[in-house]
């Protein structure tokens, strides 16, 4: 039986997407929403997780544990992450 995404053996794989969310401005709350929904249509809801503003401890956790990071500011292009 697989264990991760994919139907493949070993250990199961997480998607975190961590970032902030004002539920003020209905482009982020369409954003999230679409992001959830696409996750279940994929059949993904298991292995995708959204996490919105996490707290500075929480967020060194995620670096912690994350064997990848992602990181895409729009003015950012030498793709440097501040840790």
């Amino acid at each position: 039986a697989g264990g991760g995404a994919g139907g493949g053996s070993g250990a199961a794989v997480r998607l975190v997407l961590a970032g902030g969310l004002d539920e003020r401005l209905p482009e982020q709350v369409a954003c999230h929403a679409e992001l959830l929904a696409e996750a279940g249509a994929l059949g993904l809801q298991e292995c995708v997780e959204l996490r919105t503003n996490v707290s500075a401890e929480e967020r060194g956790a995620l670096f912690a544990r994350a064997g990848a990071v992602v990181y895409t500011p729009s003015f950012e292009h030498f793709g440097i992450v501040p840790l």
